[in-house]
């Protein structure tokens, strides 16, 4: 398996993304769950929602899946990534130098497989992965994502122990804050307006440390074009009560879907119902309202100007 990881990092991304792509999109369109998934959750959210946009959505998924073996086997992400250097560099820079460590969302959205490397080689990281059951592959995947200052967490009692470790050294961690979570470990806000279980292990590390947290995501551009950041910072800390802390957390996630909405895994099964869990609540909490003088969302800086309209 690393050799054929190895193998398909050797084509440009251009032509990765070409290959996912088709691959993707053929998938979408088999018959069986994950097809109708993506489509239900997808018009779910965006109701007008064309078949154009179905399939955009479905070839993003492709493309995903083949970055994976593009940088799991490079060194180092060789990848143009744009406004991170001038913008999301220097304000998660600010936000390290709080000294209580930095919470990173980065939910299933564009490239998120480049972004704990290319923070790697500026700071330490440790990211959350959800081991798979079988221990080979569990070791081959850390073995294939770790690198110099990338460290792996599983989601586990030991993993969650590395997190906390991480935030009081003054160090980053790495969270998808999308993942569903085992029942008894996460609470039900609504996300594009459905109940979503949600994990509150974010909010349970904010408490312990102070550690601020910021959403990012990379947007992929055309044609292997390199990467776009969005980044939103969650200003104020999060709310005491956990539905109320999780639904801020949402809140973030979607506006940041909102500026690529068919960038995001709409085939991942975002509403189901973990087992040991609670039934959602008839009208599940919703973030807390800011007045106009205090929005806890920092709103992401548009697109540099280099970029036009039709590369993104």
């Amino acid at each position: 398996m690393t050799f054929l990881f190895w193998l398909i990092s050797r084509l440009p991304l251009s032509w990765l993304h070409a290959i996912g792509g088709a691959l993707g999109l053929l998938a979408a369109r088999l018959p069986g769950r994950y097809g109708t998934r993506l489509r239900e959750n997808l018009r779910h959210a965006y109701p007008d929602a064309s078949d154009a946009m179905v399939a955009q959505a479905a070839r993003s998924t492709g493309r995903m899946i083949l970055e994976m073996p593009y940088f799991w086997s490079r060194r180092h992400p060789d990848a143009r990534m744009y406004s991170f250097a001038d913008r999301i560099w220097p304000e998660l820079d600010k936000l390290m130098a709080q000294g209580r460590g930095l919470i990173i969302l980065v939910p299933h959205l564009g490239c998120f497989e480049v972004l704990p490397q290319a923070f790697a080689l500026r700071h330490p990281v440790t990211a959350l992965y959800k081991p798979p059951h079988q221990a080979w592959l569990r070791d081959w995947i850390v073995k294939m994502r770790t690198r110099p200052n990338l460290a792996m967490a599983p989601a586990q009692p030991r993993g969650v122990r590395m997190l906390v470790k991480a935030l009081k050294r003054g160090e980053a961690i790495g969270i998808l804050p999308d993942q569903v979570p085992t029942g008894g470990e996460g609470a039900w806000a609504p996300f594009f307006g459905k109940p979503a279980y949600t994990m509150t292990l974010v909010q349970r590390l904010q408490q312990l440390t102070g550690a601020p947290i910021a959403v990012i995501f990379a947007e992929r551009l055309p044609r292997g074009a390199g990467f776009l950041g969005h980044m939103q910072v969650i200003k104020d800390p999060l709310p005491d009560d956990q539905a109320e802390a999780v639904a801020v957390i949402n809140a973030a996630v979607e506006k940041l879907v909102k500026a690529c909405p068919t960038q995001y895994l709409w085939g991942y099964n975002r509403y189901k119902h973990p087992g040991g869990a609670q039934l959602p609540p008839a009208e599940p909490p919703r973030a807390p309202a800011a007045d106009a003088s205090r929005n806890p969302l920092e709103v992401p800086a548009p697109a540099p100007a280099s970029l036009s309209n039709d590369q993104r």
